[in-house]
């Protein structure tokens, strides 16, 4: 569970101590409306757990990575504490990007993360963010130049200028697409957006 412990009732407060699943950081300059939301989304994380196979086991078997690269079968409540695990602070700025590892577990998360995400979208930038704050950050590449897809969520964005593939399978990418077949393969949200939202993260792996 997660619980803010709140300094005042004052609409912003520039810092406040907060709780993860036993795990202590700070988090700067949120509203209280905006840490409803990442409290909710955090919890959401928490609460997924597998139920039946929604889609033949012989395909489970074949793609599902979640196992290899977390080290634990799926679960909420285990992904959860990993995700908490790599987060240090969280702050409210940069209104341009949605959600960024700043350094090492540094999370900046601006207005597009509240204004312009679905749950599902949220909940898979916590998984994703918090992959670079190992190693050596698994940082990003620039798209190839002939790199045929689109950003659905920033249209403007063209991927072909922007550090947004990888060129390594145990990236950041690697790590939210394994997360989003668990919700697919299990029917956990709605399947179709899931698999779409699948198909185009794993798209930017480069092979």
């Amino acid at each position: 569970m997660l619980i803010f412990f709140l300094s005042s009732c004052v609409h912003k407060v520039p810092s406040r101590e907060v709780q993860l699943q036993n795990h202590s950081l700070t988090s700067y300059n949120f509203s209280d409306e905006k840490l409803k939301v990442i409290e909710h989304t955090f919890e959401q994380l928490r609460l997924l757990k597998p139920t039946s196979l929604k889609i033949r086991k012989k395909t489970y078997t074949r793609l599902s990575r979640f196992k290899d690269l977390f080290g634990f079968p799926f679960s909420g409540n285990l992904l959860s504490k990993w995700v908490i695990a790599r987060t240090h602070s969280i702050s409210y700025g940069n209104t341009w990007t949605v959600a960024i590892n700043q350094n090492k577990g540094q999370f900046v998360i601006g207005d597009q993360f509240f204004d312009g995400l679905s749950d599902l979208e949220r909940l898979y930038l916590l998984v994703h963010e918090a992959r670079h704050s190992d190693g050596n950050g698994y940082k990003h590449v620039k798209c190839p130049i002939d790199f045929p897809l689109i950003s659905s969520a920033q249209p403007k964005l063209d991927l072909t200028t922007t550090f947004a593939c990888d060129d390594t399978t145990d990236g950041a990418y690697a790590y939210h697409s394994a997360f989003l077949f668990e919700l697919y393969a299990f029917g956990l949200f709605d399947q179709k957006e899931v698999g779409l939202l699948y198909n185009s993260s794993i798209s930017r792996i480069l092979k």
